[in-house]
């Protein structure tokens, strides 16, 4: 009987300190560096690339960010993209030139 109690009591401590609306989302640029951002399933990511942008000192619009080899719209939400506790968003500086 005890082992059952404890059972109860482990999954009441795991669901009250965990937020099932919350994402733990890496994005990663070309050198390696990381940037963790914890944002609800339902924010847009142009916050989250606004803020990477910001943080790393570059224009968005000379960033593309992917994630599992699609090109992410600033419009959509981690929800829109299926997205899991954890994932990684690619960040690559366009490189334009050739003149």
């Amino acid at each position: 009987m005890a082992d059952g109690e404890d059972t109860k009591l482990n999954v009441k401590a795991e669901s009250s300190g965990v937020d099932p609306n919350v994402l733990s989302i890496k994005v990663k640029d070309q050198l390696g560096g990381e940037v963790v951002f914890k944002v609800k399933k339902t924010t847009k990511f142009e916050k989250i690339l606004n803020a990477f942008c910001q943080k790393k000192a570059v224009d968005i619009s000379q960033v593309r960010f992917v994630f599992d080899g699609t090109r992410i719209n600033p419009s959509m939400t981690p929800e829109d993209m299926d997205m899991e506790d954890g994932d990684t968003v690619d960040a690559f500086l366009e490189q334009t030139g050739g003149h």
